[in-house]
Order: structure tokens, then sequence, then C-alpha cells
């Protein structure tokens, strides 16, 4: 016996080939993926409970089961059955079942999420920890993204440029001169390190796997930035120093220029020190 789904509302066209409805959840059914491939959708479930379904599901009908075969939206529709919701928002496709699966994989393919940059940017312009009391989800993920923008312009542009997750950039604060930050970043980036292997890269520790030839170019990179950060040591104590780096034969020179008046009081303390 055909079981005849009732909508709650008359359909109506939204203006994009497809008619919106309200349906019963009971009156839609199956999914291009397994139920296995879903996932949790615990803290989606907490966001549809505080917001509302934001994104209608799509299904289209079948007239011989008088239901309505789900095509898009299984984690929404799991989601407001996990919420106990009798009624949901649906979109009606209007094509069969193989454009229906050619609508799914498109819409899965070109679906790009936005950078974390992006994300931590919109969280600070809407009011930063003031957004809060406002959130659905654990406070953990917004507070990460929102302490990202300390990364500066620079490094946040090219984790934008280069889709880093919020894993391979976050490491990134731990590296406090930019240099360095971009340098770093530029190599998560080419290699596609995971979080754990780019925290492992700025604390200056090695992983498994290089590429060839990739030791010798990281062993070199280490050895100029210690130069750098000991000429920005003297520095620091009013030396004038500077790094110079220059070709040779058999590979490179590199090395510390000090300015004349330093040489000259650094050896009158030096003797000063052996007359002792």
């Amino acid at each position: 016996m055909k079981r005849r789904p009732r909508n709650m509302d008359k359909p109506r066209p939204d203006g994009g080939g497809m008619t919106a409805l309200r349906l019963r959840v009971e009156d839609i059914y199956g999914g291009m993926l397994s139920a296995r491939a879903r996932g949790d959708v615990t803290l989606l479930a907490a966001s549809i409970a505080r917001h509302g379904l934001l994104s209608p599901v799509i299904v289209r009908r079948n007239e011989q089961a008088g239901r309505y075969a789900l095509v898009c939206g299984a984690r929404r529709l799991q989601a407001c059955r996990l919420l106990g919701m009798k009624e949901i928002d649906a979109l009606l496709f209007p094509g069969d079942e193989r454009e229906a699966a050619a609508c799914f994989l498109e819409e899965h393919w070109t679906r790009e999420a936005p950078s974390c940059a992006d994300e931590g940017e919109l969280a600070r312009r809407s009011g930063g920890a003031a957004l809060l009391p406002r959130f659905a989800l654990p406070h953990g993920p917004l507070l990460r993204r929102l302490r990202l923008l300390a990364l500066g312009e620079k490094t946040l542009s090219l984790v934008r440029r280069e889709r880093l997750t919020l894993e391979q950039a976050e490491p990134l604060l731990l590296v406090r001169d930019e240099d360095r930050r971009l340098e770093a970043a530029s190599i998560i980036a080419q290699r596609a390190l995971g979080g754990a292997q780019a925290r492992r890269l700025v604390a200056g520790e090695t992983f498994a796997g290089p590429a060839r030839g990739e030791g010798r170019r990281r062993a070199t990179r280490q050895a100029l930035r210690e130069m750098n950060a000991l000429a920005q040591r003297l520095r620091a104590q009013g030396v004038e120093a500077s790094v110079r780096v220059c070709a040779q034969e058999r590979g490179l020179c590199v090395q510390i220029l000090l300015a004349a008046e330093n040489c000259a009081g650094m050896q009158e303390k030096q003797a000063r020190a052996e007359n002792i």
C-alpha cells in the first residue's frame, strides 16, 4: 500500500528550479551515502537546536514508495532526527535518480570551506569573545581561531592563499620572528605537513620521510636562522652586526660582520681580561 506523504505547506517555487516544501521527517528516507559515512552530528544538532535549520535538505519524490528520497543534507537530517524534530524544510529536486547523484557529487566536490584565518577575522569583527554567549558549540574552536589573528597579516595572507587548516596554522604562533614564521608556513604548505609534523617543524625537530636532499637544505636553513639569531642578540647588546651569505666554489660562506669600532672595543676588552 502506498504511503501518501503529507506536505505541511503548499509547494512553492524557490526561484531556482526547485520547490520548497515542509515535510514530515518520517516521510524522508535514504541518502546518497551510508549512515556510517556521515559521522557524528552532535555538534550540528546543537547548532540547529539554537539557530534552527538554516539550509533545507534536498529531496526527490519517489512516486512508487509514496515518500521522498534524500539527495543532499544527510547530516542535517540525522541531526534533526536526533533532536526529535517532526517537520523540516526541504527543497524538491526535479530530476531523476541519476541526475540526483550528479547533483550530490557536484555539491560535495565544489564545496569549499572558508579559511580558518577568515573565520577568525569574522569572529573578531562580530565582537570576538563577546560572541561566545551566542555560540551553541563548544567555545574552544572559536577561541583558537581568534588567537590565530596574532600571526600578523603577512602570515595570515599566506595561510589564506595556501588553504592551511587550523591544525597546520596554529603551531606558527610559537614562532615569534616574522621571517621565520613565513618560512615555516611555506614549508608546511609545500610539504602538506599535518598538525603534529608542523609542531615538530617549528620546534626545530626532524620528522620522518624528508624528500631527497631536503635534510641538507633544512640544515642550511637552520644554520642561517642561528646566525641571524646571534646577530640579533649582538645588536640587542649595542653591537652593530649583520649576516652575509656569499657563494664559493664548493658551497656557501656565511659570515657575521661587525662594525670596526665594535671590533676594536672587543679586542680592548679581551686584552684587559688577559692582563688580569
